[in-house]
């Protein structure tokens, strides 16, 4: 978060919640504090992280309440109880917040909360009146910081003064562009390693309302950039400046992924105004989902890989016991040859009967290499059955965030279950089992049936046994991995076209949908079977016929019809 927008977070909460009381404070994440503070009329939940990708302060609406408590949630909930927030301090450019807390909003201050945000050396601390250091989110030794040694006991003390340039309003543009020009680079460096205050995303905002023909000028040297053009620069680096001090912000949208909290109605087109506070906490919710997802997606498909590579290993290790194998022959002859012959020692009875004894152990092996190659089959062709699980989360471009995470999680904890894979977890309270668990997709047909599609193994289970009813019909992909898909046919008979749906849905959610047709198996719920110690969503089938379900279709449909997704 930069500091334009934490200064107008900041702006908006003193201007209405001081005073506040303190209520409580949770910590859902291990660098995230969240905590409640009420007014007369009004509750306000606040949301602060130290993160180093993403410091932030953020006005939210109430959290659900997170199940283990961390030392100091408890720290703070016990030496803030009762007392009044009556003072946020934030000087000019710094990225150091103070809340100062007193036992009623007239005394002097007790506690303090002070939040440094400040990229990767991001920190918050809880102190006294004597600056001693109660609580802190990270603590520092004096061998991983030469500046200053953070710990519990010692007395709190600034961080490293900021040696860049402070941006004046009344700064001519001859100056300016003296100071940012000593250094020949890109017009965006020279602005953020001259002047305090400037990030990534100001630089942006600058160049949009400049609204200078060349859409890339921030990415220019500076020697190449026309005074014209740095003139236009300076008249909105002048506009910034004296809206940052007046306090005059407001939230817009611009270039669909950018946000910026300076620009006024006027500047920038929207088609309905948006709150400060709200506008930023679902920027930064969606973005933070958004990278949780993708982590999320890659150390699932990391596990996989990983796993793979084990899985292909121990089957060519069994293939090179079975090659091994097939010379229990050849002992057996050379131990024949020693009991043929007319002369036999001591020392040859000896030899010929190891020979006999390794050719029974080579020839019993076969069939127990045999199972274990099945197995590891097996276990790669699950392996698949999970990537394309993972693959199929993307069929449905509009879908929440919070559910393909939740899905995600799912299929990573049901990859680590089935393979006994140990996975470091942070250790919390989860909720009930039916609050977390994510539900199937169910659509209806063309005639009114329902049709549920699984997403992950736990759900491919449900659909195919505990919810179906005799009379139902099972597709999936013939030969391919993917979802098992259900056309609950016992209500009603089902028609040509619904039975086609659902064929051209198990297309879609299958690896073989980038195919024109995919050939689908059409099976009875009756006819279908779990196959012992094969796992959630292992099923064998008899009776079954095939039809050809198109992914294409099947996707355009689900677009359409698509409301039911938990």
């Amino acid at each position: 978060m930069d500091i334009t927008s934490i200064r107008s977070i900041l702006h908006y909460l003193s201007k209405q919640i001081l005073p506040a009381k303190f209520e409580t404070a949770q910590q859902p994440e291990p660098n995230t504090i969240q905590f409640c503070l009420r007014g007369v009329n009004y509750q306000t939940w606040l949301e602060v992280s130290w993160n180093g990708d993403s410091p932030r302060i953020l006005k939210i609406n109430k959290p659900e309440k997170v199940g283990r408590e961390s030392t100091l949630s408890k720290q703070l909930r016990y030496g803030l109880k009762y007392m009044a927030l009556i003072s946020i301090d934030q000087n000019d450019y710094e990225r150091v917040i103070k809340f100062g807390f007193a036992k009623k909003p007239r005394d002097e201050i007790s506690k303090y909360l002070i939040f440094e945000l400040m990229g990767k050396h991001s920190n918050i601390f809880y102190l006294d009146n004597k600056q001693k250091i109660i609580a802190v989110g990270k603590q520092l030794k004096s061998s991983e910081s030469s500046f200053r040694k953070i710990s519990t006991g010692s007395i709190y003390s600034n961080p490293p003064i900021n040696l860049k340039k402070k941006p004046r309003e009344d700064e001519s543009f001859q100056s300016w562009k003296e100071s940012i020009s000593t250094v020949p680079n890109s017009l965006k460096h020279c602005l953020i390693n001259t002047y305090q205050g400037v990030s990534p995303i100001l630089t942006k905002q600058l160049e949009v309302f400049s609204n200078i023909s060349d859409s890339e000028i921030m990415e220019r040297n500076i020697d190449f950039i026309s005074d014209a053009n740095l003139k236009e620069i300076f008249k909105s680096w002048r506009i910034w400046i004296n809206r940052f001090q007046n306090n005059s912000f407001s939230f817009a949208i611009f270039n669909q992924f950018f946000y910026c909290v300076w620009f006024s109605d006027k500047e920038i087109k929207s088609e309905k105004k948006i709150d400060l506070c709200v506008g930023l906490e679902n920027y930064y919710d969606y973005h933070l989902k958004q990278k949780k997802l993708e982590l999320l997606s890659n150390k699932t498909e990391g596990i996989i890989f990983k796993q793979k590579n084990t899985e292909k290993k121990n089957l060519n290790m069994q293939y090179d016991l079975l090659l091994k194998s097939e010379n229990y022959e050849v002992y057996k002859e050379k131990a024949d040859k020693i009991f043929t012959k007319n002369e036999i020692k001591k020392q040859d009875i000896i030899k010929g009967q190891k020979l006999y004894k390794k050719s029974k152990k080579l020839k019993r092996s076969r069939e127990l290499i045999k199972e274990r190659l099945n197995i590891y089959k097996t276990n790669l062709n699950r392996l698949d059955e999970f990537t394309t699980l993972l693959e199929n989360l993307n069929s449905l471009k509009h879908e929440e965030l919070f559910i393909k995470i939740k899905l995600v999680e799912e299929i990573m904890e049901e990859i680590c279950n089935e393979f006994n894979i140990n996975q470091k977890t942070r250790r919390e309270n989860k909720k009930n089992i039916s609050e977390i668990q994510s539900s199937p997709i169910q659509v209806k047909t063309p005639t009114g049936l329902k049709l549920q599609v699984g997403r992950n193994m736990r759900q491919n289970d449900l659909i195919s046994f505990k919810f179906s009813k005799k009379g139902d019909l099972w597709f999936h992909a013939q030969e391919s991995p993917g979802s098992h898909v259900v056309l609950k046919s016992s209500s009603q008979e089902a028609s040509e076209q619904d039975l086609q749906i659902a064929a051209d849905l198990a297309a879609l959610f299958s690896k073989a949908k980038r195919n024109i047709k995919v050939p689908i198996n059409l099976v009875k719920i009756k006819d279908l079977q779990k196959i012992t110690k094969g796992g959630p969503g292992c099923v064998s089938f008899k009776n079954g016929e095939i039809i050809w379900g198109n992914p294409t279709r099947g996707e355009d449909y689900i677009k359409k019809n698509l409301k039911t997704v938990i």
